[in-house]
């Protein structure tokens, strides 16, 4: 497991088998070729459906919105911490 703090405090448990999944890579790329709407499928690839749930409520404001700037920003600093340091990825499933 991949433990990953928020700076806002969220904590977040990373599988490495969620990190070591192909379609996520295939995801990914797409977002980066310009399909940003698959950014929808890489929270539940990455985190899966009980944390993906447990961070749009996190997130959630006042009006009960969870605001797309806030999950896209989650979600990168997210991969970024990943990608950092002694959890470097895909470094260490390659």
């Amino acid at each position: 497991m991949i433990n990953v703090t928020l700076k806002d405090g969220f904590p977040v448990e990373l599988d490495e088998a969620a990190l070591d999944d192909w379609e996520l890579l295939e995801l990914l790329q797409e977002i980066d070729d310009g399909a940003a709407q698959k950014i929808l499928k890489v929270a539940p690839k990455l985190l899966g459906k009980e944390q993906t749930d447990a961070l749009k409520d996190h997130l959630r404001n006042d009006a009960g919105r969870v605001p797309m700037s806030a999950m896209i920003s989650a979600i990168r600093e997210i991969m970024d911490e990943v990608k950092a340091g002694k959890n470097s990825w895909p470094s260490r499933i390659c």
